[in-house]
């Protein structure tokens, strides 16, 4: 595991330096090992590199949480550390949206993406949809500002709440009302005109994008303009249709399979 400071993620690496290196960005309420599956096949031929953004795991507290900005130059130390090649960046949920930021703002040092169920591109589908997305998003929001008054209450509240979301209990289990500060700078940004540039707007990737969601969920985070973007880019659209969000760790094997087949197909 490197060594964290205010500068870089805390991350651990595994497998060999030869191979393309993999830097997996997880995103809510998940930490590095929600990517065990994959590393455990990858590593063998892949320089697998997993950090834990701040707050979420074992991580060092930070009660403010970091903006999407601060956490991009994060990430960008942290992979400027690993050499001079172009990475592979392999995200999920909220790791997407970071991803997609760190793509645009660094092209020169991503070769290609796997970006799992959050899509550059969201516009709610239905008017039922948009009011789900601002519920629960409005509500996370809520239960961060509430920890940030009484702690425990917060914490009590936002694991309750991602259990009623469905969120798997070894995930839910951990979390704390500090993990929901991606739901807080993203509206703070959207509401404060002045502050909008710090979003992703409309993204359009500069390398190749393998794009890979779960079919069976009630609110799709993407949308057929973002899946015509990613066939423009030379990258390729993939479903698994019972697979909910955490298609990673339920469906392991046909996730590592679509990666194995992309990674081989970029070599």
């Amino acid at each position: 595991m490197n060594q964290p400071s205010r500068d870089t993620l805390s991350a651990t690496i595994e497998g060999p330096e030869s191979g393309p290196t993999l830097v997996f960005v997880h995103g809510w309420p998940d930490d590095a090992s929600m990517w065990r599956h994959q590393v455990e096949v990858l590593r063998e031929s892949c320089r697998c590199v997993v950090p834990t953004l701040p707050n979420f795991g074992n991580t060092v507290h930070e009660p403010g949480g970091c903006d999407f900005g601060e956490i991009v130059e994060r990430l960008h130390r942290t992979i400027e550390s690993l050499g001079d090649e172009p990475i592979i960046l392999v995200t999920h949920d909220w790791g997407a949206y970071i991803g997609y930021l760190y793509e645009q703002r660094h092209p020169e040092r991503v070769k290609s993406m796997i970006a799992m169920d959050v899509g550059g591109h969201f516009e709610p589908a239905s008017i039922s949809a948009f009011l789900m997305f601002i519920g629960y998003q409005w509500t996370l929001v809520t239960l961060w500002l509430v920890g940030g008054l009484v702690p425990p209450l917060g914490t009590w509240l936002t694991r309750n709440f991602a259990r009623m979301l469905k969120v798997p209990e070894r995930q839910a289990s951990s979390l704390h009302s500090r993990c929901n500060y991606p739901y807080f700078y993203f509206w703070r940004s959207t509401l404060l005109p002045w502050a909008r540039s710090r979003l992703l707007g409309r993204y359009e990737p500069k390398c190749p994008v393998l794009f890979i969601y779960g079919g069976n969920k009630p609110l799709m985070f993407h949308t057929d303009q973002w899946m015509r973007t990613v066939e423009g880019t030379g990258g390729r659209n993939a479903c698994i249709d019972d697979a909910s969000h955490w298609f990673m760790e339920s469906h392991p094997e046909e996730t590592n399979a679509m990666l194995e087949q992309w990674l081989t197909a970029d070599q």
